[in-house]
C-alpha cells in the first residue's frame, strides 16, 4: 500500500499533459491511458464492465452503448439497470452502474435508446488529487438504429453519441464520444457484429473496435457462444504501434427462463512504471438469469485469474435487471389469480381465428388456468366456431378451466358455449336458438322482367350457381343436394350440443323448437348455469373456484421469441373470397375479398424457395371463380410441393375453384360443417339484346367469324354459340376430374360420381374421399411441422401468415390510390351510433339501416363483375348463408 500512495503522489507532480501520456502499460485496449496506481488501466471512453458483454447476440436496452445497432432488433420497450461492484484491491476499473431505456418506433423505421452511467475509477487513489486522472465521471448517451431489412435480411446500424462529464478527472470532463455500429444476423445460427468505439477521438485518447460472433449451434437461445475481441488502434507512440487484442469469450445456456451465464476477458495488468511492466490477467464473470414476462435479473460473483494486484480471486459481483414491454420467456408458469378474457367480438376472418386458436394454445403451455370466453358479437361461420371450440377442448384436457359468457346465443354461439365447463348468460338477454337456415336466392324471372336472359352454359346437374340466374328456384338434384348439406350441418350441431350438456339430441332438438328462452328459463331448465351482468362475473366465478380472481384480456405485448432472424416455420397461406386471375383485392363497403392468382403465385413462389419456411399450409375459404385464377394458384402449389410439404385446412367451405387450389395438398384437413366439393364448371354470359330492345336502345354490330359473338353481352347465342362454349367448359371440367383423381387416388369414373358440381358437408365429404380427416388449422400446422421434419424442442411451434400485412409503403401508395378500408367494410360500421340504428326486439342488438342493401349486394360474386367478359368459371353457390 505504501507503495501505491507513493505512486500516487508522484503523479501529481507532473503536468497535465505529461501525466495523461507518459509512464503507461501496454494494455489489450489501450488508449494513451493515464498513469496510476497499480492494476487495470483502461482508456477513459470504457463502460463499467457488466455480468456480460453483447456486441453481437440477443439485444437489451443496454444495446445504446454495447452496440447501438441492436436496438433495430427490438419489438417493444425496454429498460435495463446494469452494476459492476469489485473491491479497489482488484485493481480493476470496472465498478459503475448504468441506466438504459430503448424503444422501437412504428413501421420498424427506426429504434431510439438513451442512457445514464456513472463510473467509478478509483484504485486506493485520492479523489480530491489534483487533475485527478483515475477519478469517476458521468455518462449520458443517446442512441438510434435502422433496420436495413428490405434490403439485407438481418442486416442494422446504429449511432451513438455520448457525453463525458466529471469534475475531477481532466480526461473525461466535457468529452464527446462518437460510436458506430453494424450487426448482421446472417442466419439464425449465427451473427456478427462490430463497433468502432469513439471515432472522434483526441486529445490522448484513442479509438478502438470492438468485435464479436455469436453462434447458436441449435438456432435457438437455449444455448448461446460469444467470441469476441476489442482491437485498440494506438498511434501516438512509437511503442505502441502495434493493435494489440483483448479476447472475450461469452456463453448462455437454459430454457425455460433460466439460464446460466460466463463470460472471460483478457486484460492487461500493470505492475509498475515501465513500458512492458505488465502481465496477461483475466476477469472472469458468472451467474444465474431468471426472466418472468416483463422483468429479469441477472447476477453473479466477478473473478480474477493471475492478477497482480489481488489478493483472492473474489474480485466482486455484477448483476442486470430487466423491464420490458416485450414478454420473455419466463420460469413462472401460471398465475392462479388470474383469469384470462377472450372476447370473439368483431372477428371475422381465417386469421383472427388463428389468434384465438393460438391464444388458447399458448395459455395452455403457461399451465392450467381459467379462461373467460365472451361468445357475442362474433362473425365466424360455424366450421370456425367448430375450431375455436376444439381448442376450448384441447385447454380443458390440459387441465383448463373454460367459462362462457352470452349476451343473448344463435344456435351456432351456444354450440360453442356448450363446450366450455359453465355458461354464464346477461340476465335480460334471451337465447334465440332458432335452428338452422340456408337462404338461396333466385333471380332468373327479375332479370327476365328486365328483359335480362342468363345464358349460361353448365357441367354437370349438381353445379347450382348458374340457376340462380335462369331459374327462379332450384332444380330438383340441387335441392336434393342443399337440404342434405343443411341436414348434415342441424345433425351435427344437435349431436355436439348433446354431447357437451349431456343431453339426449332429442332433448337439444326440443330446446331450440321451443325459442326464444328468457334468461331465467334457461337457468331452470338447464341450458346455462347462471346469470350475471357483465360486472359481477368476477364475483361468480370466485364463487365457483373458491379464490380471489382478476378478469385480465390476453397480453397484447409482442412476445420475445429470442430468434436472431426469422426462424424455421410453417407458412399459413390464406386463400380468402372469390378466386380471380388478377391481383387480390378488398372490397371495402361489400366488405368482399378477392384471392388474386397474380398475388399469390408470387408469395408461393417466394414461400418454396424460403429455406425457412420448411411446410406451407393453405388455408382455403374460398367459394371458387375464375378457372384458369384456380389453375394458376394450384399449379404454383404444386411446384412448392415439390421442394416442401404442402397441407390443406378447408374453412367454411373450399368449393369448386377453392377445391381445385385444394387438390395441390399432400393432405387436406375439413371440419364437419365445410362446405366441399361443388367439382363442376359453368360459362356465364348476360344477354342484354332484350334489354335494349326495350329501352329503345340500338346496336350496329358488324361481325366476321362464326363466333365472333358468343361473348358479347348485346347478342344472343347461336345454338352453335352454346355448343362451342359446352365443348370448352366440358373439356375444363375432364381436366377438374382428372386432376381430383390423381389427387384422391380414384379413377376418373370415381371422381366424376363425387363431383358433378355437387356440395358436400365435410362429414360426407370424408366419406365420400374427397378429404383425409377432421380438423382445422390447428391440426393441418400440425401435420405440417411434422412433414416438414420441426422438431419439438418444447417452445411454441413456429408460424408466420401469408399475405403478410401492408407495409408502410404499402399503406401510402394505397392512401394515394383510395384504397383504405372504409368504415362500411363492416357491415353498418360507419352507421352506428350516428343516429341511424335500431334495436332488435328479441335480441336487442342494434341493427343498422345499410344492413340489408349491403348483406344483397355482397350476394353478387364477385368474380361476375370483376372480369372483363365471360370466362369459364368453377364457382361454388357464393351467396350460401346458413343461419343458426
Amino acid at each position: 500500500m505504501a507503495r501505491l500512495a507513493q505512486h500516487a503522489q508522484s503523479q501529481s507532480k507532473r503536468s497535465r499533459g505529461v501525466g495523461l501520456l507518459a509512464g503507461l502499460a501496454l494494455l489489450a485496449v489501450p488508449a494513451a491511458a493515464q498513469a496510476g496506481p497499480l492494476g487495470e488501466a483502461r482508456s477513459v471512453v470504457r463502460e463499467p464492465d457488466r455480468p456480460y458483454t453483447v456486441v453481437a447476440g440477443e439485444a437489451d436496452a443496454s444495446a445504446v452503448v454495447q452496440n447501438s445497432a441492436n436496438l433495430a432488433y427490438l419489438e417493444g420497450f425496454n429498460a435495463v439497470i446494469d452494476f459492476t461492484a469489485n473491491v479497489n484491491a482488484a485493481g480493476r476499473r470496472g465498478n459503475g452502474v448504468g441506466a438504459f431505456l430503448a424503444v422501437p418506433l412504428p413501421w420498424d423505421l427506426l429504434a431510439l435508446g438513451v442512457g445514464g452511467q456513472v463510473v467509478w475509477r478509483e484504485q486506493d487513489t485520492a479523489d480530491d488529487e489534483p487533475g485527478c486522472p483515475d477519478c469517476g465521471f458521468g455518462k449520458l448517451s443517446v442512441a438510434a438504429a435502422v433496420p436495413f431489412e428490405r434490403w439485407v435480411p438481418g442486416l442494422s446500424a446504429g449511432f451513438t453519441y455520448s457525453r463525458l462529464i466529471s469534475s475531477g478527472n481532466l480526461v473525461a470532463a466535457n468529452r464527446n464520444q462518437f460510436d458506430l455500429g453494424l450487426s448482421y444476423r446472417a442466419n439464425r445460427f449465427v451473427t456478427l457484429a462490430a463497433v468502432g468505439r469513439h471515432l472522434n477521438a483526441a486529445r490522448g485518447v484513442v479509438p478502438y473496435l470492438d468485435t464479436e460472433l455469436a453462434l447458436r449451434p441449435t438456432g435457438t437461445p437455449n444455448f448461446e457462444l460469444g467470441l469476441g475481441a476489442r482491437l485498440g488502434f494506438v498511434v501516438s507512440r512509437p511503442a505502441e504501434r502495434d493493435a494489440p487484442v483483448q479476447p472475450r469469450l461469452r456463453l448462455l445456456v437454459g430454457r425455460g427462463g433460466v439460464r446460466v451465464y460466463g463470460e472471460a476477458e483478457l486484460y492487461n495488468d500493470y505492475l509498475g512504471d515501465g513500458v512492458a511492466d505488465f502481465r496477461t490477467a483475466a476477469r472472469v464473470s458468472v451467474g444465474l438469469q431468471v426472466d418472468t414476462a416483463h422483468v429479469g435479473l441477472a447476477v453473479g460473483p466477478n473473478f480474477a485469474v493471475n492478477s497482480g494486484a489481488a489478493t483472492q480471486p473474489l474480485q466482486g459481483a455484477s448483476g442486470r435487471l430487466r423491464l420490458s414491454h416485450e414478454r420473455y420467456t419466463q420460469v413462472l408458469r401460471t398465475r392462479p389469480r388470474q383469469v384470462t378474457r377472450i372476447s370473439l367480438a368483431g372477428k371475422s376472418d381465417d386469421r383472427d381465428l388463428a389468434e384465438v386458436v393460438w391464444t388458447f394454445d399458448g395459455l395452455a403451455r403457461r399451465g392450467p388456468g381459467v379462461i373467460l370466453l365472451e361468445v357475442d358479437g362474433s362473425d365466424f361461420g360455424l366450421a370456425q366456431l367448430e375450431e375455436v371450440r376444439e381448442a376450448v377442448l384441447r385447454y380443458r384436457a390440459q387441465g383448463g378451466k373454460v367459462v362462457a359468457y352470452l349476451e343473448g346465443a344463435s344456435t351456432f354461439e351456444y354450440f360453442l358455449a356448450a363446450s366450455c365447463d359453465r355458461i354464464y348468460a346477461h340476465p335480460q338477454q334471451g337465447l334465440e336458438l332458432r335452428g338452422v337456415l340456408r337462404n338461396t336466392f333466385y333471380f332468373g324471372e327479375l332479370l327476365g322482367r328486365l328483359g335480362v336472359r342468363a345464358e349460361f352454359v353448365r357441367v354437370a346437374e349438381y353445379k347450382g350457381t348458374p340457376e340462380r340466374a335462369s331459374r327462379g328456384e332450384p332444380s330438383a338434384p340441387v335441392a336434393r343436394a342443399n337440404r342434405a348439406y343443411v341436414t348434415d350441418t342441424w345433425n351435427h350441431v344437435v349431436r355436439l350440443i348433446g354431447h357437451s350438456r349431456a343431453r339426449d339430441p332429442a332433448v337439444v332438438s326440443e330446446w331450440i323448437d321451443r325459442a326464444v328462452w328468457t334468461p331465467e328459463d334457461a337457468r331452470r331448465m338447464g341450458l346455462i348455469e347462471g346469470l350475471a351482468w357483465p360486472e359481477e362475473l368476477d364475483a361468480r366465478l370466485e364463487g365457483w373456484l373458491g379464490r380471489a380472481v382478476r378478469i385480465d384480456a390476453p397480453p397484447k405485448a409482442p412476445v420475445r421469441e429470442g430468434h436472431w432472424i426469422e426462424p424455421a416455420h410453417v407458412a399459413v397461406l390464406h386463400i380468402d373470397g372469390t378466386i380471380d386471375d388478377g391481383i387480390s383485392l378488398h372490397v371495402p363497403i361489400l366488405d368482399i375479398d378477392v384471392s388474386g392468382a397474380a398475388s399469390l403465385t408470387k408469395t408461393i413462389a417466394a414461400l418454396r424457395d424460403d429455406p425457412d419456411v420448411r411446410a406451407i399450409v393453405v388455408r382455403v375459404d374460398s367459394p371458387g371463380g375464375s378457372v384458369k385464377g384456380a389453375q394458376d394458384i394450384a399449379h404454383a402449389l404444386d411446384l412448392a410441393r415439390e421442394v416442401k410439404p404442402v397441407v390443406i385446412s378447408m374453412g367454411n367451405q373450399a368449393a369448386s375453384g377453392g377445391y381445385w387450389v385444394a387438390t395441390a395438398g399432400q393432405y387436406i384437413y375439413a371440419d364437419a360443417t365445410t362446405l366441399t366439393g361443388s367439382i363442376g364448371i359453368f360459362y356465364p354470359k348476360f344477354d342484354f339484346s332484350e334489354f335494349l330492345d326495350r329501352y329503345g336502345v340500338g346496336v350496329d354490330s358488324v361481325a366476321i367469324g362464326d363466333r365472333a359473338a358468343m361473348r358479347s353481352m348485346w347478342l344472343a347465342n347461336s345454338d352453335a354459340d352454346r355448343e362451342a362454349a359446352m365443348r370448352g367448359i366440358r373439356a375444363s371440367y375432364d381436366r377438374f376430374i382428372v386432376r381430383v383423381a390423381e389427387a384422391r387416388a380414384m379413377t376418373p369414373e370415381q371422381a366424376d360420381a363425387v363431383a358433378r358440381g355437387r356440395v358436400w358437408s365435410g362429414v360426407r365429404a370424408l366419406e365420400v374421399g374427397l378429404v383425409d380427416r377432421y380438423g382445422g388449422l390447428y391440426e393441418a400446422v400440425g401435420r405440417a411441422a411434422v412433414m416438414g421434419e420441426l422438431a419439438d424442442s418444447g417452445d411454441a411451434l413456429e408460424i408466420r401468415h401469408y399475405p403478410e400485412d401492408p407495409t408502410l409503403v404499402d399503406q401510402i401508395r394505397r392512401l394515394w390510390n383510395f384504397e383504405l378500408d372504409l368504415p362500411l367494410g363492416r357491415a353498418g360500421g360507419a352507421l352506428r351510433g350516428q343516429g341511424l340504428a335500431a334495436i332488435d326486439p328479441l335480441s336487442g342488438r342494434a341493427l343498422s339501416f345499410a344492413d340489408p342493401l349491403l348483406r344483397t349486394l355482397r350476394r353478387i360474386p364477385a368474380s361476375l363483375w370483376l372480369s372483363e367478359g365471360p370466362e369459364a368459371m368453377a364457382l361454388s353457390d357464393h351467396s350460401i348463408e346458413i343461419e343458426g
